[in-house]
């Protein structure tokens, strides 16, 4: 489990910074597909958002994600 301390209030932005980490393990496709997949699939949303990929390029994308993790 990971700790987060959030600072900062009002007009200032925000700042989240890793405190500790708990039952520290390591992420694996043959483990933890799933996590791995909405990992990926969060920063390619974010990419589209942003205006950096279209959504086509996402849609592509996501389908060799996909097809990488095995995620059907």
């Amino acid at each position: 489990m990971h700790t987060l301390e959030t600072k900062g209030s009002g007009r200032m932005a925000e700042q989240a910074r890793l405190l500790g980490i708990e039952n520290d393990r390591e992420i694996t496709k043959e483990t933890d597909s799933q996590f791995l997949f909405e990992y990926q699939r969060a920063v390619l949303l974010t990419l589209k958002d942003k205006g950096v990929l279209t959504e086509i390029q996402y849609q592509y994308a996501e389908e060799k994600l996909k097809k990488q993790l095995n995620i059907f």
